[in-house]
């Protein structure tokens, strides 16, 4: 029997950011010809890099206010907290149609974070999404977008405490964002209508220089993408889990998750480490690393290498043991390829999946957080869903992309093949096109589309 399903999602996106005093510029001076390159890690904790925010880094009017030490040497209490920091508003309209099936939704999420006060600041991100319902949405579950929320929701998605010594550690504590961590899902994914999960716990990072980067995170519970309250449920459990090709485990909770990871950066940031360890509650344990290199030909070619492997082992008194589905033990890897030239871009990946027969699915990865939203970091994840989302096996993927107008108009087309055990073996194409607006800078527009056949 084949299966077909038809996704395409058109997305209406504007962001507006501004500070809340004109910007102040910081002027590095260097004795040598050639510029001075600073290790990405080096910088990732830092006064103004707002790692909270989910909306740094995007298109927007205005931006973060940049204040001087002398600056900030002259301030009282009150300036320090109020006039040093930043706020953002994004705004969205969506439509999407799957197979035939239409859902409509539109927001607001409202970021603001105080600046620092004896390296403490205060921080937070208002999520507004369907205040009236258009009653446009289909009933079938199975037929809603999971990227886009149909209900009416309206929380602070993130209300933290944060506090910063120098460059060297930066704690967070409260409702948060988590977005260096491979299988978490991060806050915001540029083309769909809300955010994506925060998490209700703490978040350590420490510089200890050398390219290292090193985290430290929990967390007792998750929000995602429309849910109206933070919870200890998964993407796993009933009003989540709309794929039918696994087994619904209900409504069993995971009691927590702690995770440890180092990221190194060096060669002048052209080559990355990453090593990470999950604990997930109830559902298993994931030890994870992958790494890439990145080649210089000249100054409009280069070339990338990327690898990655992991393992993940359940226990006897997991959510799916208690559902009487096998329990979790797989062994993967993936391999990565690609090239750079101008304007265009060619990446080639694969990635394969085993474990015991008596496995779940044969084998198949647990991700609790990126399961179904394609936000893993396998090389060959699809915008439907990837290996995670079907079964132990093996993948292959090709992804050409193409950039034009400055890099404001962005077309990413891919194939993926999918050879599967327990479930079909399936295939996808996929297309996204964004376009940021020139002339009115944070407005973008984007057309995702997506067709699996399965059988």
């Amino acid at each position: 029997m084949m299966k077909k399903v038809l996704y395409v999602l058109f997305i209406i996106a504007t962001t507006y950011a501004i500070a809340d005093v004109a910007e102040s510029t910081i002027i590095v001076q260097s004795a040598s010809m050639f510029p001075v390159i600073v290790n990405t890690n080096s910088t990732y904790i830092d006064r103004q890099a707002y790692i909270q925010d989910p909306y740094m880094g995007l298109p927007s009017k205005g931006g973060t206010q940049n204040v001087s030490e002398s600056q900030i040497a002259n301030q009282n209490i009150a300036e320090k907290w109020f006039s040093d920091g930043t706020w953002n508003v994004m705004s969205m309209a969506a439509y999407s149609t799957i197979s035939g099936a239409s859902n409509y939704g539109y927001g607001t999420n409202i970021f603001g974070q105080t600046g620092q006060v004896a390296g403490f600041s205060a921080g937070g991100l208002l999520t507004i999404t369907n205040p009236i319902n258009l009653g446009l949405s289909t009933s079938n579950l199975g037929r809603q977008a999971h990227f886009l929320p149909v209900n009416q929701v309206m929380i602070p998605s993130e209300l933290f405490l944060e506090y910063q010594y120098s460059n060297v550690v930066q704690v967070d504590i409260g409702r948060i964002a988590i977005n260096n961590s491979p299988w978490l899902s991060q806050p915001y994914y540029n083309n769909i209508i809300t955010t994506g999960i925060t998490y209700q716990g703490g978040l350590l990072n420490i510089n200890p220089g050398g390219g290292w980067l090193l985290t430290a995170l929990g967390f007792n519970q998750a929000l995602p993408s429309g849910s109206t309250g933070f919870n200890n449920l998964t993407l796993y459990n009933s009003g989540f889990d709309y794929n039918t090709n696994t087994t619904n485990i209900l409504n069993d909770p995971s009691n927590g998750t702690f995770a440890f990871g180092g990221t190194f950066s060096g060669l002048s940031n052209n080559y990355n480490i990453r090593l990470w360890g999950y604990h997930f509650t109830d559902y298993g344990n994931l030890a994870y690393a992958d790494n890439s290199l990145k080649l210089i030909a000249n100054e409009n070619l280069n070339f990338n290498l990327a690898a990655q492997a992991g393992y993940e082992q359940g226990d006897g008194n997991s959510v799916f043991t208690h559902n009487g589905i096998n329990n979790v033990s797989s062994t993967f890897y993936g391999l990565q390829a690609g090239l750079n030239y101008k304007w265009f871009g060619l990446s080639v990946g694969m990635n394969s999946i085993w474990g015991p027969n008596t496995s779940y699915l044969n084998g198949g990865i647990v991700s609790p957080y990126t399961y179904e939203i394609g936000t893993d970091p396998l090389y060959t994840s699809s915008y439907i869903g990837g290996l995670v989302e079907k079964a132990a096996g093996s993948a292959y993927k090709i992804s050409p992309s193409f950039n034009f107008l400055d890099n404001n108009l962005t077309i990413l087309p891919s194939y993926a093949y999918y050879s599967t055990v327990v479930v079909p073996s399936s295939s996808e194409y996929d297309l996204v096109i964004t376009y940021n607006v020139m002339q009115i800078k944070g407005l973008a527009f984007s057309l995702d589309n997506a067709y699996m056949i399965q059988g």
